[in-house]
């Protein structure tokens, strides 16, 4: 266990920390071995008796692993903070979407898909996957009440979220670092899942689908957007896209058919590959009137190049913003 006091930072500790335990490899005998990383996690007691948000733990397992190939990442949650997630990148992000947001259309866009769970209720518990920063969580809880579980990978993202809670100190929100894939939650522990554009970088969906029916309880609800595919032929310059951001992307067909095939009942699908667009040229025009806001011309040009990209993507029918929502009996 690890414990913070007031006067740090997670952003200056918890992602350092987590990084070194994640991809930490040493030889025994014949065998390359390290940690399997399960976890980080709040201290429940120390956020109830002295509100503190930034006593932690860390969940590991000791684990054999293959021979170091000299791969610049070890793991995806390696991968994933040094490219994508890296805090230049991040609070590119953040500037372009809007203050603690980084997926597309910022607060507002994301208070309107909240909204379509349905009755939100305070009190009710819900699990929001690929949190981010945390904006989605907290604003959860703030405008509906809700407990809020926010989980993702990117410890880098996460610790950013810690510290913004320990500001706040909103006792319905808690955070973890931790795979999707990995993390153990008893039946029926959520009321809502939810996830925003994240789960494209899972490669077995189907599978992940059915795990967390296990974890709604009944009459539970589950609403998730993702990027996914058109059906127009790849382009060579998206198909690197894809291949650089390791992104696993279905079309919504696809996606339906996972959900109905994991027991969920009342699947709905939409495609808001439009709505996106018009998003994308929104956020396009905001930084080019605001282009002095930007330190290093470098940064304004990559986001207006990848901003440009990506409608073109759209225009090839390679790019889509998808939806699905469901129900569990």
């Amino acid at each position: 266990m690890f414990g913070f006091t007031d006067g740090y930072l997670a952003t200056e500790k918890v992602n350092g920390l987590t990084a070194a335990l994640d991809v930490y490899r040493t030889v025994e005998g014949n065998k390359t071995v390290g940690f399997d990383f399960k976890s980080l996690k709040e201290v429940d007691a120390s956020i109830h008796t002295s509100q503190n948000f930034l006593d932690l733990y860390w969940v590991l397992k000791k684990s054999e692993f293959l021979p170091e190939d000299g791969s610049e990442s070890k793991t995806f949650r390696d991968f994933l903070d040094k490219t994508q997630y890296t805090d230049t990148g991040i609070f590119a992000y953040e500037w372009i979407f809007g203050d603690n947001f980084i997926s597309p259309g910022g607060a507002a866009e994301n208070l309107k898909i909240l909204k379509q769970l349905g009755d939100l209720k305070s009190g009710q518990t819900m699990l929001d996957i690929g949190v981010g920063i945390g904006g989605g969580a907290r604003q959860a809880a703030a405008e509906f009440g809700l407990h809020v579980l926010g989980i993702d990978l990117s410890s880098n993202m996460l610790s950013i979220a810690l510290d913004r809670l320990q500001r706040d100190k909103d006792t319905r929100v808690r955070y973890s670092i931790t795979d999707a894939m990995k993390c153990e939650y008893p039946p029926e522990s959520f009321d809502y899942i939810f996830s925003r554009d994240g789960l494209h970088h899972n490669d077995n969906l189907g599978l992940l689908i059915k795990r967390l029916h296990k974890c709604l309880k009944p009459n539970g609800r589950i609403l998730i957007t993702v990027y996914g595919k058109g059906h127009g032929k790849f382009s060579k310059k998206f198909s690197e896209y894809v291949a650089n951001r390791q992104y696993h992307l279905l079309n919504l067909e696809e996606l339906i058919h996972i959900f109905e095939e994991a027991g969920f009942k009342n699947v709905k699908g939409v495609d808001l590959t439009q709505r996106f667009k018009d998003i994308l040229m929104d956020e396009l025009t905001k930084a080019k009137t605001h282009k002095s806001d930007f330190l290093k011309v470098s940064k304004y040009e990559g986001i207006v190049n990848g901003w440009m990209d990506k409608l073109g993507y759209i225009e090839d029918d390679n790019h889509c913003w998808l939806q699905v929502s469901a129900d569990r009996d």
